[in-house]
């Protein structure tokens, strides 16, 4: 039986270090936008060809532009992890572990 009118506390306290990283799938997301806006853009830009349809023409554009958005998003977030990733702080954190452990 466990006896829950005397839980244990504890508290520890170590040294980490921390540092600021970006969230890849926000500039993976970010980047096929940018990639469907580019297609938008390339499809009004190409004349118009007798041997394909305007919607051909956006789903090719639309197949190399998100791959290159896609892309493009993640080497910026690469590229900033690098850049901003090398500013890291040492602190001190603790841990404080409330109530009976064993259960």
């Amino acid at each position: 039986m466990v006896d829950m009118a005397t839980p244990k506390n504890s508290v520890t306290s170590e040294t980490v270090t921390v540092r600021r990283s970006p969230r890849y799938l926000r500039f993976f997301i970010l980047g096929l936008i940018v990639g469907v806006i580019a297609a938008l853009v390339l499809t009004v830009v190409f004349p118009i060809d007798a041997q394909y349809t305007v919607l051909q023409v956006f789903g090719f554009m639309l197949l190399i532009s998100l791959s290159l958005g896609g892309a493009l998003g993640l080497v910026v977030a690469i590229i900033l992890d690098r850049t901003v990733g090398k500013r890291t702080i040492t602190t001190q954190a603790t841990r404080e572990t409330v109530g009976n452990p064993e259960a």
